[in-house]
């Protein structure tokens, strides 16, 4: 049993490793996917109702915490793309309407 809670914990650790490499290379498309499985193992560990060996417990939230703040710089950055792009569509529709 807690040899499964270590091998979901390193697995978590890597995601969040895979997270922040895509982040950094500006591939945030992946990042989702990433995400869900990221959820799932959580869920899987709290569902189950194991205990977390206390070894464990400050890592395991710091990845949580972690994650989550990779999740919102991700949208965040998105936001930042997505309004950059209205404004130029809007620039190019006013330049056609001269």
């Amino acid at each position: 049993e807690t040899s499964e809670i270590n091998t979901q914990i390193k697995r978590l650790e890597n995601l969040s490793i895979s997270m922040s490499n895509l982040i950094a290379s500006g591939n945030s498309d992946k990042i989702m996917h990433l995400e869900k499985i990221r959820k799932k193992i959580i869920t899987d560990i709290i569902s189950t109702k194991k205990v977390i060996p206390s070894e464990h417990k400050d890592a395991f939230k710091n990845l949580i915490h972690l994650n989550d703040k990779i999740i919102n710089e991700m949208k965040m950055e998105k936001k930042k793309k997505l309004q950059k792009i209205k404004k130029q569509i809007k620039f190019v529709e006013s330049a056609k309407s001269q």
